[in-house]
């Protein structure tokens, strides 16, 4: 072999191997300036919304559910929550209070959907704001909810529309942060607003042929319904009717339409009980359209639901009753009932 073309063949690699390593170190280089470039943090301007920061430990998720005719606000009281201000914040309540008066924490709403945190200023005093039915920001003309954040008591406070309906929904966020480039370091409140109807009983009968025949609905099936909603057993309720001497609690009949009381009519069937026109209203016997009455039977425990004369066999009538203690009227309950004649 020629010595000398085997040297210049073996230099020749060599270099080739120095300009590879030499390459392969250079790209290295930048690929760490690149990597440090993407994982660093972006500085949020005034008018920028910074992004959330994923973190289940921080989400507070209380339960929040308004009852038809019982509106009132539900407060969250901060200190119940003070442990996961520690561990997320590193604050205290009375820091993160402070922090929010000289500017050190912020208080904002959180848009889940884009992931960003919602500088937008308060819109219901300098520490609340209202929101619609989607849970966006709103102003009073079109909210369908309320959330003030009092500094003093240390509360969130939550309401809703006065004519919010049953299965009412919306969702908003709002959290606490530490102010700064971004805010990592927060406590969030995730509210799932509902309104429910636990004073509802909706039923059917089916009423026999007859003239005056009943068809009696047992109230002790709605027990339960009954003494959440008045605050008393069954037997308590129905010794407490006003057909008993001293009793305070009334029987109503209700428009299904408008779910309007009608608390001006006396009883006109055997009390306490109705007769009722075709319309569900109330009227007197053997009047023009009378048609159905509904009495509370105390001593059996019913409420029968009964038939005047001459009505077609197949006609169907909704009607509503209801039961309010005229001491406490937050104390109530309702029954639509479908009744159709055999």
């Amino acid at each position: 072999m020629d010595y000398k073309n085997f040297q210049n063949r073996f230099n020749m690699k060599r270099n080739i191997l120095y300009l590879l390593i030499a390459f392969i170190t250079l790209t290295f280089v930048a690929c760490e300036d690149n990597v440090d470039d993407a994982v660093s943090k972006h500085v949020y301007g005034e008018d920028e919304n910074p992004y959330l920061r994923a973190d289940v430990n921080a989400r507070i998720a209380p339960t929040v559910e308004f009852e038809i005719g019982r509106f009132a606000p539900i407060v969250i009281k901060l200190d119940d929550y003070a442990e996961i201000f520690q561990e997320e914040m590193g604050m205290t309540v009375d820091q993160v209070i402070s922090g929010v008066k000289d500017g050190s924490v912020v208080f904002y709403n959180i848009n889940v959907s884009r992931n960003v945190w919602d500088k937008t200023a308060p819109t219901n005093g300098s520490t609340g704001w209202y929101y619609n039915s989607a849970g966006g920001i709103s102003t009073s003309v079109d909210y369908k909810a309320i959330l003030d954040f009092d500094m003093n008591a240390k509360t969130i406070s939550l309401n809703i529309h006065p004519d919010a309906k049953a299965g009412d929904m919306l969702s908003f966020n709002v959290g606490f942060a530490i102010n700064g480039d971004n805010y990592d370091k927060y406590a969030r409140f995730a509210f799932d607003v509902a309104v429910t109807d636990p004073s509802l009983i909706i039923t059917t009968v089916s009423i026999p042929a007859g003239d005056y025949a009943n068809a009696p609905i047992d109230l002790t099936k709605y027990a339960d319904i009954i003494e959440y909603n008045m605050k008393m057993s069954l037997d308590e309720f129905l010794a407490a009717l006003d057909a008993n001497e001293g009793g305070t609690i009334h029987m109503y009949v209700i428009d299904t339409e408008n779910e309007a009381w009608d608390d001006t009519s006396s009883y006109t069937g055997n009390a306490p009980g109705y007769w009722m026109n075709n319309l569900g209203q109330v009227c007197a016997w053997n009047t023009e359209g009378f048609s159905l009455f509904a009495e509370t039977w105390i001593a059996d425990k019913k409420l029968a639901i009964g038939r005047a004369p001459g009505i077609n066999a197949g006609t169907t009538f909704k009607i509503g009753i209801g039961y309010k203690d005229t001491e406490a009227e937050d104390r109530f309950f309702r029954i639509i009932i479908t009744a159709t004649l055999e």
